[in-house]
């Protein structure tokens, strides 16, 4: 028989509902990235951020427009900046392992 993952067993011990969400591709592409950077699946690392952005108090619609407008063009410099980190620690070992 199949050993059970971590995130299967994980799974069994909470109540989840399936919801069918349509993402493009880049925001798929930046959470799975995202997911795999913090060890975790990619339905886990969906589920992290709608908790993060529930949990954000709103008191009016158009506060809430301008809080999701704000955490867009802040999540994406974290994540243009994690990329561009990521690839300049891929440069610096792609160089190291060149001088040995």
């Amino acid at each position: 028989m199949f050993a059970a993952s971590p995130h299967v067993d994980a799974l069994r011990e909470h109540d989840l509902a399936t919801a069918l969400i349509h993402l493009k591709p880049e925001q798929k592409k930046r959470l799975a990235r995202r997911a795999r950077l913090r060890g975790k699946s990619f339905s886990q690392e969906v589920r992290d951020a709608i908790d993060v952005y529930l949990d954000i108090p709103v008191e009016s619609e158009e506060e809430l427009s301008v809080l999701a407008k704000q955490a867009s063009r802040a999540a994406g410099r974290m994540i243009r900046r994690l990329d561009e980190t990521i690839a300049h620690v891929d440069r610096v070992l792609r160089q190291m392992r060149r001088k040995r």
